[in-house]
């Protein structure tokens, strides 16, 4: 998606005084064509003195009789076609392996059955009693071929109830403790006990103890609290049963009141001992999975595609700063406006980031492309048609969104430029601290709001954004990318 890849006459190909370069077939290959920022000559043939500090292509200063400018682009344009994209083989090599150890049954990795709706079947359990009983079991599909959800979250997918508290869970949490004040523990004739309504109990022709736990009763307790599902949902089971439904058993608790299934679900340590959910590094740890194989490829594809050219230009340090601020920004704003359960994962927004990138990338060599307008249209209809495609379901347009506004203003700070002239380079220079600031701002604000509002649907028509209901029904979905 970087503009003119293809073109023999690349945008970058426009130097003015330099058509004597022996380097010049460098310029038709069609790498970095729309974003080289080389050391140029005047009209007038005076050489003037370009630097580009602490980049992989680093020129000196030399003085205009010792140093030629056909030298300088010689130069700079054989370390550009021969740099290595060091982190952006780190990041895509990280990337495979953290989805191959996430399918892993010992490691915890779970594959999901294939397929585009939940189905269920027929399983038989131990329920209370010790008697059997056949249960309906559902299974969420994943579509891209990968992991099941519970495995996503275990192993750090964006999902904001494990990273702050949010009031529809709290209110879940506090219907079950209403609902459980009634329970009592219940015997059956086999002496097995557990607690549980009244009702309940009658149903199994159990005998009805009014108390706080069976613990002060002579009898086993067979059914306990079974956490499972997205949304840790609870139900006080046998642990045949909850094996099951692929849910987390509490051997040593009696009422779903009494344990945080959220932090089972959530696992990677649960919260440290406390009752509030603080899994912040879920603005990181999202960059290095993958739902599924269908979306590993492509992602990386492109990913590996735009960011060596990115790469080659800014080095390796700009470059990580460039992918890493992008991705967490993206994180961050798609946990402040996602649906408190939507849960996603992938390096969308870093790439998104990489996007802006290139778009600031034209802009800081703007003089030294040919044919200018022509690449900026085709670089904003690249842009939006990447994220009119995020407005279908279960991909996650918060996070580009949010990739593509921070990557730019991270970009405007790191990524090294040619300054032509003196009121040029001030000017950028000014540009750089004014988007230090916003960057600054944007992260601080943004995190502010997040850990301080409960409310994660505090913005009604915000979720157009992210999905648009083109048909009836087309956006029901919370499983996102």
């Amino acid at each position: 998606m970087v503009a003119d890849h293809t073109t023999n006459t690349p945008a970058g190909a426009s130097y003015g005084a330099t058509e004597d370069v022996d380097s010049a077939p460098l310029l038709t290959r069609g790498n970095r064509s729309d974003v080289i920022s080389p050391i140029v000559a005047s009209p007038s043939g005076e050489a003037r003195d370009r630097v580009i500090e602490d980049s992989p292509h680093r020129l000196w200063r030399e003085s205009d009789e010792g140093f030629s400018p056909q030298a300088n682009l010689r130069r700079k344009l054989r370390v550009i076609e021969g740099y290595t994209p060091s982190f952006t083989r780190f990041i895509t090599f990280a990337q495979i392996i953290v989805f191959s150890l996430s399918l892993i049954p010992h490691l915890g990795g779970t594959i999901a059955p294939w397929g585009f709706h939940t189905t269920s079947h027929s399983t038989e359990v131990t329920v209370f009693g010790g008697s059997t009983d056949n249960q309906q079991v559902y299974n969420i599909p994943n579509m891209w071929i990968g992991p099941r959800v519970e495995t996503l979250i275990h192993w750090g997918a964006k999902f904001s109830p494990c990273m702050r508290s949010d009031k529809h869970v709290e209110e879940v949490r506090s219907s079950i403790e209403d609902i459980e004040g009634s329970y009592g523990c219940c015997i059956d004739q086999q002496n097995s006990c557990g607690m549980m309504s009244q009702s309940s109990c009658a149903d199994v022709s159990g005998t009805f103890v009014r108390t706080t736990n069976c613990s002060t009763l002579a009898c086993h307790i067979s059914v306990r609290p079974c956490c499972h599902g997205q949304q840790g949902y609870c139900n006080i089971i046998t642990e045949d049963h909850c094996d099951a439904i692929h849910g987390h058993f509490h051997d040593d608790a009696q009422l779903c009141s009494h344990v945080n299934c959220l932090e089972a679900v959530c696992g990677m340590g649960g919260f440290w001992g406390k009752d509030e959910p603080n899994q912040w590094f879920r603005f990181v740890t999202p960059i290095f999975m993958h739902v599924g194989v269908l979306h590993l490829i492509p992602n990386l594809l492109f990913q590996y595609h735009i960011g060596k050219e990115i790469e080659a230009t800014a080095g390796f340090w700009r470059m990580a700063a460039i992918y890493l601020i992008s991705g967490i920004g993206g994180n961050i704003v798609a946990c402040l406006f996602g649906g408190p359960w939507s849960l996603s994962t992938g390096a969308s927004s870093s790439i998104y980031g990489l996007i802006a990138a290139t778009c600031v990338d034209l802009f800081y060599s703007w003089k030294l492309v040919q044919h200018r307008i022509q690449q900026a249209i085709r670089l904003l209809c690249v842009v939006f048609l990447v994220l009119g495609i995020g407005t279908l379901p279960f991909i996650d347009n918060f996070a580009h969104v949010g990739g593509f506004i921070f990557g730019i203003f991270v970009t405007m700070v790191f990524l090294p430029a040619v300054e032509i002239g003196t009121f040029e380079a001030v000017c950028k220079n000014y540009l750089r601290i004014f988007s230090s600031i916003i960057l600054i701002s944007l992260i601080a604000a943004a995190l502010s709001v997040f850990f301080t509002n409960p409310d994660s649907q505090f913005c009604e028509w915000c979720k157009y954004i992210d999905c648009v209901p083109y048909v009836e029904g087309l956006c029901d979905g919370s499983f996102l990318l």
